[in-house]
């Protein structure tokens, strides 16, 4: 096998988590991708993978060559779609990973524009609060809050979060209305399990902020979960405006605290790997993005979006 070979092997080891694993999905034996491993770090003189009770991990050197091989092996991909590309069409698969509600609320009613657009595209969502493993999952970007921390990531602003506070009228007309934001601490309250500090919610009382720490009388990992809980009358939540938007114009929720409002907002940021070729759907969608929302950002954030690659 070549050294191209070699590095679909390990990609897919890495993938799956075991050398049974990757052996099923490329039609071979475990202990033949066993051995095929074992040449690969004698040629390399490294350890690859730690084997402990049966199952394998990364090294420190088996990560940094997960990285470089990840980039040879996608620059080759690239390089055969557009040698056999004519037309030069957008085409293939884009996996985006988001938040159930930014996947809803924020991507799904633009994507009949995308893909009349670009008719060759497919589509393919990945749908978790937290951000996934780009390299495990086979993720090409992603959309969450706040700027990433992880080196391996760019992190380009898309638009600001802001935040409301509602219940439904059912719910305040068994418990009645919060007037002041301690007025919460005396109510059942809607909160996340994950991204605890989503729990304390900020206001602006008497020109200063405060910060409460509401308590998590219902809890769940999905804000459309928690969305549903208050639809239903079964207390106060605080999700993102996009989210419950149609609920507030309907009735269906109530505004609660509106003049504590913070106005300041959290950051919601298109993700994808650094320091790699970007695929032609990869490009085309991040183009498509910048589009739709460069209207919400400030003109600087907005011109330091659209230089990047």
């Amino acid at each position: 096998m070549d050294k191209f070979g070699e590095m679909s092997v390990f990609l897919r080891v890495v993938q799956e988590g075991s050398f049974s694993a990757a052996g099923r999905g490329l039609m071979l034996s475990p202990s033949a991708v066993s051995k095929l491993i074992a040449r690969l770090e004698a040629r390399l003189e490294v350890r690859l993978f730690e084997r402990i009770a049966g199952a394998i991990r990364l090294t420190q050197e088996g990560d940094r060559f997960r990285v470089a091989s990840q980039r040879v092996v996608e620059a080759m991909e690239e390089a055969e779609r557009v040698a056999g590309s004519s037309d030069g069409e957008v085409s293939g698969t884009l996996n985006i990973h988001a938040p159930l509600t930014t996947a809803k609320y924020l991507l799904a009613p633009m994507l009949p524009a995308l893909l009349e657009r670009h008719p060759k595209l497919r589509l393919k969502f990945i749908v978790g609060t937290e951000r996934g493993d780009f390299v495990k999952e086979g993720i090409d970007v992603a959309i969450h809050s706040g700027r990433p921390t992880e080196m391996s990531l760019v992190g380009r602003p898309l638009m600001p979060r802001p935040w409301v506070i509602a219940a439904a009228p059912s719910y305040l007309a068994k418990s009645g209305t919060p007037k002041v934001p301690d007025d919460l601490l005396q109510h059942r309250c809607l909160n996340f399990t994950i991204r605890t500090q989503w729990n304390s919610w900020t206001f602006r009382e008497d020109g200063a902020l405060k910060t409460i720490d509401i308590p998590n009388h219902v809890g769940a990992n999905q804000g459309e979960l928690l969305r549903t809980l208050a639809l239903v009358g079964l207390g106060i939540v605080r999700l993102a405006e996009f989210n419950i938007a149609d609920d507030l114009k309907a009735g269906t929720l109530v505004q609660l605290l509106e003049d504590f409002r913070e106005k300041a907002s959290d950051m919601l940021y298109v993700l994808y790997p650094r320091g790699k070729v970007l695929a032609p759907r990869v490009k085309a969608f991040l183009r498509f993005l910048d589009e739709h929302f460069a209207s919400q950002l400030g003109e600087g954030a907005a011109g330091r979006r659209r230089r990047a690659p």
